[in-house]
């Protein structure tokens, strides 16, 4: 009994001491935000707050507007993406967002130039699947290059019998587009040829034309007209990153999370120069950072939720086990926060660590409704007809 009363004492004051607490996203002691961005690691701000010098976050700025600036590549970050919340056993390529320059041809007059985009060697490359190529410009055929042998790009011209489709934003018009670029991309370079062969040697007839790679759903949410991007001079686009394994940091890194419980670890197949990369996620059915410890939901999830029951089971499991239990990677329902990919003709069934979609079961119920015939009561109308009549008889038999 005593010890009871311990541990509830002892839950009590841990719910009011972790009712506000969150998963880490950062290092101790290391800045989380710059401005309104979240700086999780293995990205960082300061010394020994970043993995290596591939990761290093310079502030630039106080409050809100601050702007957080990736130096190994030289370019503004917008976001970056951990990607460790999935709710299925597929491993999804986390990512940053940064603002790349405008590629124009030599006859523009913008305050734009012909800036090449290298980040060769660095363990980013612009996503194939988040980025779109976008080009502008009358008698234009826009050409990434430096992918030999493969051949990328779109034509645009603005000939008024061009047939093209009015719904679509680059139908050919004036502007072009062409998705699913190259995979593993680290170079960004475009040719600008004319359309018509006779200007082939030259860009054609001395027209502007501009190119860029965007973020598809940026660009589909901005609700603008790419051919107006001669006025932005930097256009957010998607890297996707790993962790190089070059260094005693990143192998020391690696070991550590091979080895936690809650952390699923993806290694490449391809060897960069010689050296591997990985990235990690929370395993299915956590979520946070899993790169920092205690990263993996946070046990303020349950306190939050009132969880008792979870909590004091964790308590026990860690008093009375010996193998160490992490409270920071606790189970996380995926059926009540909506984690889950179940249809909508399945129930969703939380496990430890996942859940399962399960047949849902049949809520239709058998009633019998039993009814009395009309003539059920007759004997008791009949009882009573009958102790009448023998009363009245009995009264006339005193008289």
């Amino acid at each position: 009994m005593a010890v009871q009363l311990v541990m509830q004492a002892f839950m009590l004051l841990l719910t009011y001491e972790l009712a506000e607490a969150a998963p880490p996203i950062a290092k101790p002691n290391c800045k989380s935000r710059c401005g309104n961005l979240q700086i999780p690691y293995p990205f960082g701000i300061g010394p020994d707050c970043y993995l290596d010098k591939w990761f290093e976050i310079v502030c630039n700025g106080t409050g809100g507007s601050a702007q957080a600036f990736l130096t190994s590549i030289d370019k503004e970050v917008r976001q970056i993406n951990i990607i460790s919340n999935s709710s299925t056993n597929k491993f999804i390529v986390p990512t940053v967002q940064v603002q790349v320059p405008t590629i124009y041809s030599k006859y523009c007059r913008y305050p734009g130039n012909h800036s090449i985009i290298n980040i060769t060697g660095s363990p980013f490359h612009f996503s194939h699947y988040h980025n779109t190529f976008v080009s502008v410009g009358c008698d234009n055929n826009a050409i990434i290059a430096n992918i030999f042998p493969k051949v990328f790009g779109c034509e645009s011209d603005c000939k008024k019998d061009m047939k093209v489709e009015k719904e679509v934003k680059c139908s050919g018009l004036n502007c072009c587009e062409s998705t699913n670029i190259p995979s593993k991309l680290q170079t960004f370079d475009v040719i600008f040829r004319s359309r018509n062969k006779s200007n082939d040697k030259d860009e054609g007839i001395k027209h502007c034309k501009y190119a860029f790679l965007a973020d598809k759903e940026w660009l589909e949410k901005s609700k603008r007209d790419p051919s107006s991007v001669q006025y932005w001079e930097y256009v957010p686009v998607v890297l996707e990153w790993a962790i190089l394994l070059r260094n005693n940091n990143s192998h020391k890194l690696y070991h550590f999370l091979e080895g936690r419980r809650k952390v699923s670890c993806y290694i490449s197949d391809e060897n960069k120069d010689y050296f591997y990369s990985f990235f990690c996620h929370c395993a299915p059915g956590y979520k946070g950072n899993p790169y920092v410890d205690g990263g993996c939901e946070g046990i303020s999830k349950l306190v939050n939720k009132g969880d008792g029951e979870q909590l004091e089971i964790a308590f026990l499991e860690m008093l009375t086990s010996d193998v160490a239990v992490d409270l920071n990677e606790l189970d996380i329902n995926e059926c009540e926060e909506h984690l889950n990919n179940c249809k909508s003709k399945l129930d969703c069934e939380n496990t430890e660590g996942a859940y399962n979609c399960e047949k849902r079961k049949s809520k239709l119920k058998i009633v019998i409704v039993g009814y009395i015939p009309f003539w059920a009561n007759t004997p008791t109308k009949v009882s009573s007809v009958k102790a009448e009549r023998a009363k009245q008889k009995e009264e006339q038999h005193k008289q």
